[in-house]
């Protein structure tokens, strides 16, 4: 996708009208309808775009054939209306466009109001497992009458439910003046925006604080064949190779650049999954002021996890450096499962042994996607200690060349950290001096000989 090639021009370039659409509360059939204006900025596309519609059952029995003849490429498909209404279209419009080549989307108008993961919930029960469809959006464009804290806090709680599910960001549909407003402008820039405005200009402005948009809402009265009445139509940010890649879940999350890179717990690139009354994210401490925590378990399976996927711009050496905060950082034995250039290798961490940056190991990483770090909370601690577990920031180093140490399979002794005798504890930090470097090794190569063992591990999930 053309995510990176949004111009912005001033809001005097485009003289733009309209008013934000009522609530459509009262109308179970009703699809998006949010007509937003002025902003500070104007954000373009990056090239060509693709048509596509969005549907409801306000449009009755839709002949999908016309429709795509007629030039359109995907479709946004209502699924419901929160928790107490199902679209009666639904499961014919969505067999009916894979039938027809329409690449397809499920859509669901969101309650605040109502409970954000039972919302969640029921559109997973007819989604989750439909792999090569556009993600799942969450139409954000009624407030419920709760404040914008609130309204916020409930839009992240159907995200965090349904990314781990999905396993990559969800679509938030809105306006500028709604999510300013009701919403309070809150940062969710990792979900692509779908922007709903109605205007004849080239370009839209966008809700704040998206820096660019991936769909766009320019129209509630198109004319399509094979649809009776106005339709609402939608431009796609890219090219149709765009839209088939975006559908089929290519376009990396971020990439790390030759010389490393960070992922934070706020970042695209981060999920943190499991019941939410689980994860809890504290402010004011850890990267950037923020980071989740949880309770470790000595149960078999994991319950929450932080999952960091990870795509490089070169393939080389790298150390993964872990942020452990205290007092949330509790565990001494926090299992790593780091999928790296087609292997997969548990690295257990001393969380507790500092409050900084600490170096959970050094590995070889391909270029490109499909690796990852994986924590879960099952570490083996008791339940009734209540040690903390911290999923905060993620960095990579690049090792300069003559400098990197014995991969675990090349070192009888081990490397990294491991499960057992010595594990892998003290910051980290950047590259420094020459001298730092060499106390670097040294410490390096004393904790190599603690015997601690790295063992393959099976994935924890895929990429």
């Amino acid at each position: 996708m053309r995510w990176a090639f949004a111009c912005v021009l001033a809001a005097a370039c485009a003289d733009l009208a309209g008013d934000p659409a009522d609530d459509p509360a009262d109308d179970p059939a009703s699809g998006p309808a949010l007509g937003v204006t002025e902003q500070d900025t104007v954000v373009c596309g990056g090239g060509p775009t693709v048509k596509g519609i969005d549907v409801s059952a306000y449009q009755g029995l839709i002949d999908w054939a016309a429709a795509r003849a007629d030039g359109v490429e995907y479709a946004f498909i209502r699924f419901s209306d929160g928790t107490r209404y199902l679209d009666a279209q639904f499961d014919r419009n969505w067999d009916a466009t894979k039938a027809q080549g329409v690449l397809r989307g499920a859509y669901q108008f969101f309650r605040p109001d109502q409970d954000p993961i039972a919302q969640a919930d029921l559109l997973l029960t007819r989604i989750a497992n439909s792999p090569g469809d556009l993600p799942p959006v969450i139409d954000v464009e009624a407030a419920g009458g709760l404040d914008p804290a609130a309204v916020a806090a409930a839009v992240r709680a159907w995200i965090d439910r349904v990314r781990p599910v999905i396993q990559r960001e969800p679509i938030i549909y809105t306006g500028f003046y709604f999510w300013r407003d009701q919403v309070g402008a809150a940062d969710m820039t990792a979900s692509p925006l779908w922007h709903a405005q109605y205007t004849t200009a080239d370009c839209p402005n966008i809700a704040p604080p998206w820096p660019d948009w991936a769909f766009w809402q320019y129209t509630a009265t198109g004319a399509v064949a094979g649809i009776a009445g106005d339709v609402d139509v939608n431009r796609f940010n890219g090219t149709r190779e765009d839209l088939a890649t975006f559908a089929a879940g290519e376009r990396p999350c971020g990439i790390i650049g030759p010389e490393g890179g960070q992922i934070d717990d706020g970042d695209a690139c981060f999920i943190a999954g499991g019941p939410l009354q689980y994860l809890r994210r504290v402010a004011g401490v850890g990267v950037n002021d923020d980071l989740i925590w949880t309770y470790a378990t000595a149960s078999a399976s994991e319950v929450s996890f932080g999952h960091w996927d990870l795509a490089f711009a070169e393939a080389g050496r790298y150390r993964i450096e872990v942020s452990t905060p205290a007092p949330y950082a509790g565990s001494h034995r926090a299992r790593y499962v780091v999928n790296a250039a087609g292997a997969r290798r548990e690295l257990v961490l001393d969380q507790a042994a500092s409050s900084d940056w600490q170096l959970l190991g050094e590995l070889d990483f391909a270029a490109g996607g499909g690796q990852s770090v994986h924590l879960g909370d099952n570490t083996g601690d008791p339940s009734s200690a209540q040690v903390q577990l911290a999923f905060d920031a993620l960095r990579l180093v690049r090792v300069p060349p003559g400098e990197e140490q014995p991969l675990p399979d090349e070192d009888d002794s081990g490397g990294g950290a491991g499960a057992g005798g010595c594990s892998a504890g003290g910051p980290a930090g950047r590259p420094a001096a020459p001298g730092l470097s060499a106390l670097a090794l040294a410490l390096a190569a004393l904790r190599r000989r603690c015997r601690r063992q790295i063992r393959r591990a099976p994935a924890a999930r895929s990429s």
